[in-house]
């Protein structure tokens, strides 16, 4: 009897730890439903911020030289085009 007793108490609880665990992980994952876009709005704009610092850091300007104003670079450079040199040495 007591045995019998003891399975049904584990039953009980087993079943009331799976619930919670159930409940739980629904309000976990409506919540991060809920979250994305405010997530993803804050983080499109600290790129955006992030990227108009790099390009205000490192843009060229036109700077005046003793020689006179030194023009912006205009060439193109095309990446990935190389020829290795490792084996010529």
């Amino acid at each position: 009897m007591r045995q019998i007793l003891i399975g049904v108490v584990t039953l009980i609880l087993g079943f009331f730890t799976l619930m919670f665990a159930a409940v739980f992980g629904l309000i976990v994952s409506v919540s991060a439903l809920i979250a994305k876009p405010f997530i993803v709005r804050k983080l499109r704009k600290a790129q955006a911020e992030q990227a108009n610092r790099y390009q205000e850091q490192y843009e060229q300007k036109t700077e005046q030289t003793p020689f006179g104003p030194k023009q912006r670079h205009q060439g193109q450079t095309i990446d990935g085009d190389y020829q290795d040199v490792t084996d010529n040495r």
